[in-house]
């Protein structure tokens, strides 16, 4: 588009091309937040196809019982062999590149978790709350 400006015009009236392409931007913006959406859609559609082939092949999985006598889960100090947490593997990446600002849904895609991207972001908020990372505008995050 910039190839095609009449640059002539452009240097005669700058202030009518700036809202011309304001209105584009605008407009541009829009139609990616269309299709933004449409994609999350069709991943969700994908995702819940996945599930029903998986349970059709292997059966539908029972649903996990607490242990007997054990009420809540065993501090993390005291759980050997485990796997990270969501929030130590955060804490884990953003301490690799402390100066870099992440979005909910980068930090979802670079853990591999772009089904689980409003629970990635509920652990970025509570990862902020408690001082361990901080929370910038337009809903970045960075290494605290």
């Amino acid at each position: 588009m910039i190839e095609s400006l009449p640059w002539e015009d452009v240097a005669g009236n700058p202030e009518k091309f700036i809202e011309l392409l304001e209105e584009k931007e605008a407009e541009l913006q829009r139609e990616t937040h269309k299709v933004r959406m449409e994609l999350r859609l069709v991943r969700q559609i994908k995702k819940q196809m996945d599930i029903a082939a998986e349970w059709r092949e292997c059966g539908i999985p029972e649903q996990r019982q607490p242990e007997p006598g054990h009420d809540s889960p065993a501090p993390i100090a005291s759980m050997e062999g485990r796997a990270p947490s969501r929030k130590e593997r955060i804490l884990h990446l953003m301490s690799q590149e402390p100066t870099r600002s992440w979005k909910a849904l980068e930090m979802a895609v670079a853990l591999n978790e772009t089904d689980k991207g409003k629970s990635v972001r509920v652990a970025l908020d509570e990862l902020s709350r408690s001082g361990r990372i901080a929370k910038l505008p337009n809903a970045f995050y960075q290494h605290a």
